[in-house]
């Protein structure tokens, strides 16, 4: 029988398990803390530009914080997610190119 090669991680992070619960939906968006997690691809901070001035217009969000991701191809910082959670109703993460 061959021999099986271990599944590598390429996050570098072993056995950590996500939370994978859903938050409760929002039931109004007039006021809310909105943010805008830019993963840096282009055309992402416009994309979420442009998604912020339609919920403003039609919904009458409160603040919009925008949050910039270090390199598309890796996950939200921990410290920055913590940062975005306590500051923000809700997020919008954007996606580019």
């Amino acid at each position: 029988m061959p021999r099986r090669e271990a599944i590598l991680d390429p996050t570098g992070v072993l056995d950590v398990r996500p939370d994978a619960s859903l938050v409760p939906r929002v039931r109004d968006l007039a006021g809310l803390r909105l943010g805008l997690l830019d993963n840096a691809k282009p055309n992402a901070a416009l994309v979420l530009e442009t998604i912020a001035r339609q919920l403003r217009a039609q919904h009458h969000i409160g603040i919009v914080t925008t949050f910039g991701k270090s390199y598309f191809g890796t996950p939200v910082e921990e410290d920055r997610a913590r940062e975005i959670a306590q500051s923000c109703d809700a997020v919008i993460a954007g996606v580019g190119d």
